[in-house]
Formats: structure tokens, sequence, C-alpha cells
């Protein structure tokens, strides 16, 4: 798998770059919830958001009448945020108390849909994430109404990582520090999920 155009690998930590492209979008399909930076005056607004990550885009929605949907209405550059924290680090100096993560940062233009039938697709859309096994009944107009869906279109992305596996230890220039590593129990993730959690006869 080719990464995309938009995917910058430059950063001026070298030792923290992920450039794993393949890796990287198995991780945004994976994750559920991103924090979207809109545009305010005088403080950013930052929201958590569920998310689903299709053809270089990614799919949020809010209702059309919330805070959210106003500021992105006024100006459509948001940035949208995923990590997942992986472990604690120590060691015997306190500046090298650290996190393993993932991180990945996107620069977008919030395309707005607000049409009935446009928001219903959009949403059937983002709900193949989650609803894979397509177990449900048609979105009603009236949900649909209410909803305004965006489809975030990447300007730029960028990734970084902090894994001990991968030799990652201390700044460059520094000497290794003796971590030691403490997981965290697994994240909420798609892949956390039994099998039963996409049941197609569920509800009949």
């Amino acid at each position: 798998m080719t990464a995309p155009d938009y995917f910058k690998t430059e950063m001026r930590r070298t030792d923290l770059a992920w450039n794993d492209w393949p890796a990287i979008h198995a991780f945004l399909k994976d994750q559920l919830i991103c924090r979207v930076g809109v545009q305010d005056d005088p403080f950013p607004y930052v929201v958590p958001q569920s998310f689903t990550f299709v053809n270089n885009t990614f799919l949020i929605h809010c209702s059309r009448f919330g805070k959210m949907a106003n500021l992105i209405k006024a100006n459509q550059h948001i940035t949208i945020e995923v990590d997942q924290p992986v472990a604690l680090l120590k060691a015997p100096k306190g500046q090298n108390t650290s996190l393993e993560y993932y991180s990945v940062i996107a620069r977008c233009i919030a395309e707005i849909r607000e049409g009935t039938e446009e928001v219903r697709a959009h949403q059937n859309q983002a709900l193949d994430k989650f609803r894979p096994e397509k177990g449900y009944k048609p979105i009603e107009d009236g949900a649909a109404n209410q909803i305004v869906a965006f489809n975030c279109k990447i300007i730029e992305m960028t990734a970084k990582k902090r894994i001990l596996a991968d030799g990652q230890y201390s700044p460059p220039g520094q000497p290794q520090a003796p971590y030691v590593r403490f997981p965290f129990p697994a994240g909420a993730a798609l892949s956390s999920l039994g099998a039963d959690a996409f049941d197609p006869d569920r509800f009949k």
C-alpha cells in the first residue's frame, strides 16, 4: 500500500517519525475516537468525536444546531488528532518518565453535507465501520435532518510513535535510559470486540 501524497514524513524528532503507512491506515480504521480542533476566538474549540476513515477522508457528524456545526460552517479548516497510549515508561531520572504511544494529526478541509439523502449516504458509509453486519433498519428522514455531516478531506497528515521495541528510547544525543515498561490494559478499539458484536441476526 503506497502512502498518499498528503502524508508527510519530515519532523524534528526523526526517531519518533511513524512512516509505516499500511500500519497507520490500519490504526485509523481500528480506532474509535478522534479530537477535532475547530477555529474559534479567542481559543480553539476541541471536541471528541467518533469517526470513520475511508477513501483518505475522515467522516464525522454532529447536530446541525450546535456550536461545532456553526464554527465549521464559518471556517472549514480543521485539525483532527487520533492517539493511543500504549505503556508507561519509568527510569531512575525524573526526565526519563514517559509514555509509549501512537499519534496521528491531520489537517483537513471539512466539506459540509446537509441534504437528507447526502446525510443518509454519509451515515451509511460511516456505519460500515461500526456495523459491518448491516443488521439495522434504514436511517429515518427525521434523524438525518437533525445531523450535519462532514467529509474531512486531508490536506496534510503526520504520524508519530514511541515504542521501545523500535529502539526509540531517548532524544537524539542522550544516553539510552534503562526504562521499565508498564503496559496499559488494551484500549477501546474495534479489534477489541468479540465476533458477537457484529452478529447480523441479533435483531431478527
